[in-house]
């Protein structure tokens, strides 16, 4: 009886091991994802939300990844530091909202380089691997991306030539944007995107660099009246993970998030904010606003205007030790390869 009741005990507690071993493999981890704007903005709904559903899809419900919108974690500038510190898992910033902290990164900010969303953000991801992994160090980088390029909105008076924008006050996000504004004579007022609202319903600034997209995203169709079409530069942001996050993940969970990320991630956010495009030029005209494109005579004054801005960015990089023109000179080939 004694030999029966030892070889019952060691049977149940192996069982338990397995049970407990198999508990543990299939328990739900949840990834917290913050970003800092509204859930009718297109990265939430077109981006983020069908991103998190294909994580816990591809993992058999094993990853559960809980959206944080509209800045409910942090502020929109303070979104490299919340993941890299781990109070967010997951997190989508701005590299101008932290001037100085990706300076070759900046290149791809500079004026007339990119045309769309989809194929500059792939060479964005390409640059990032020959160029900007030392300046994005201490977080998992899942995928690198940048906006259509910017337009200029204004609320009480259209511009139609660079002289329309002289001391004119325009928001921007900081960085590369700001130098091109103030480059064009006209005032750089830099703050976050969701601010924008506020700041040109109420005078603070006269207009605003942005993608159409933001037309709609952000509402700015209900105190825009004038959209000037000059397609200038872009903004870049990243996707990024939590280090010790992601290294703690099975091989096959690793494998969940890296097939949703790199050139697939690029590409995917890119072809979403191409078409929040359309949803920006049909909100804008819905509401009545005065679109002008710049006549070519007029863009090539604003295309002169804005050139010393590359030999401006090659001798900061270069001050700072970094290879500034060949990293241009690389980027430029990769747009032309990617968003030709």
């Amino acid at each position: 009886m004694k030999h029966v009741w030892l070889i019952t005990t060691l049977v149940v507690s192996l069982t338990c091991l397995v049970l407990e071993g198999g508990g543990a493999q299939d328990r739900t981890i949840e990834l917290k994802l913050s970003h800092f704007v509204g859930i009718g903005h297109n990265m939430h709904t077109h981006v983020l939300v069908p991103w998190a559903k294909m994580v816990e899809e591809r993992s058999q419900g094993r990853l559960k990844v809980t959206i944080y919108p509209g800045g409910t974690l942090g502020k929109p500038n303070d979104h490299w530091d919340m993941v890299k510190d781990g109070i967010a898992d997951l997190g989508w910033g701005v590299h101008n909202y932290t001037p100085g902290r990706f300076p070759l990164t900046s290149a791809a900010e500079l004026p007339f380089i990119s045309k769309t969303s989809k194929g500059g953000s792939r060479a964005l991801w390409e640059f990032y691997i020959k160029h900007l992994q030392k300046e994005h160090k201490g977080v998992k980088v899942l995928w690198l991306f940048h906006t259509a390029p910017f337009q200029v909105h204004t609320t009480r008076k259209p511009v139609k030539t660079l002289e329309d924008l002289a001391g004119m006050k325009l928001r921007s996000g900081g960085g590369q944007v700001a130098a091109v504004v103030k480059q064009l004579g006209a005032i750089p007022v830099t703050m976050a995107a969701p601010e924008s609202y506020n700041a040109l319903e109420r005078g603070v600034v006269d207009g605003t660099v942005f993608p159409w997209e933001a037309i709609f995203g952000f509402k700015l169709y209900e105190v825009i009246k004038y959209h000037t079409v000059v397609n200038l530069n872009v903004a870049t942001f990243f996707i990024t993970m939590n280090l010790k996050k992601y290294e703690s993940l099975s091989p096959d969970l690793k494998k969940v998030i890296d097939d949703l990320s790199g050139v697939w991630g690029a590409e995917f956010t890119g072809a979403a904010w191409d078409k929040g495009e359309e949803e920006g030029i049909a909100a804008a005209k819905q509401a009545g606003a005065t679109t002008y494109t710049l006549p070519p005579t007029e863009l090539q004054r604003w295309i002169q205007k804005v050139k010393p801005a590359e030999d401006e960015w090659i001798a900061s990089m270069e001050a700072k030790g970094l290879p500034g023109r060949q990293v241009l000179t690389d980027l430029r080939e990769l747009v032309a390869k990617f968003d030709p």
